[in-house]
């Protein structure tokens, strides 16, 4: 699904530490044998909303709350942070 390449990327950049590729060319790509016979789809990435290296919070929640989050991310095989960081840029994208 096109509309969500954006996220698919972010997600997939998400807590590593490397750098973008700049894009390739079309016609680079195309004459790959490796590529032929396929269906080409153009997405455009924003990618300075792929921020790869991680910043440390201090933040204090509720211990209740801190709970809930840690069960709800531990049955998705989610880190607390992961959850937290998914939860925060839904809302976000929601606005």
């Amino acid at each position: 699904m096109p509309a969500k390449i954006q996220e698919a990327v972010e997600v997939y950049c998400e807590g590593e530490d490397l750098q973008v590729p700049p894009p390739s060319a079309w016609e680079t790509l195309a004459s790959r044998p490796d590529y032929q016979g396929g269906v080409w789809l153009f997405a455009e990435i924003d990618v300075s909303r792929i921020q790869t290296r991680a910043v440390r919070l201090n933040i204090s929640l509720p211990k209740g709350l801190v709970q809930r989050i840690d069960a709800y991310a531990k049955a998705r095989h989610l880190s607390r942070s992961g959850f937290l960081a998914k939860a925060a840029a839904e809302a976000l994208e929601r606005t």
